[in-house]
């Protein structure tokens, strides 16, 4: 299952949406950090159940990328699970890993 909210969302004048409300008052940089915010919460909180670091630096890298094509913060994280329940095999032996 893919989503894409807007094929290019860097280049929509320059402000990332935050559902429904732009920021224009700050940086292009410091309102990509904002919106990926949740993907750094949840790192976080996964850090602290003990998930070994390279499959975490792997979703989350990998949904950073989707966030990239597209991809809300939220779509991409459940498009990183359903690769690493599936199709994914390097996920599958990184989640293993202790």
């Amino acid at each position: 299952m893919y989503y894409r909210t807007n094929q290019y969302p860097y280049h929509h004048h320059y402000q990332v949406n935050y559902g429904n409300q732009y920021r224009e008052d700050q940086s292009l940089p410091d309102q990509w950090v904002e919106y990926i915010q949740p993907l750094v919460t949840r790192a976080l909180s996964e850090v602290e159940e003990g998930i070994n670091l390279t499959h975490l630096f792997q979703e989350f890298i990998l949904s950073g990328v989707l966030v990239g094509q597209g991809f809300t913060p939220e779509q991409a994280i459940e498009q990183v699970e359903t690769w690493e329940k599936g199709e994914s095999k390097l996920l599958q032996q990184s989640k293993a890993m202790k």
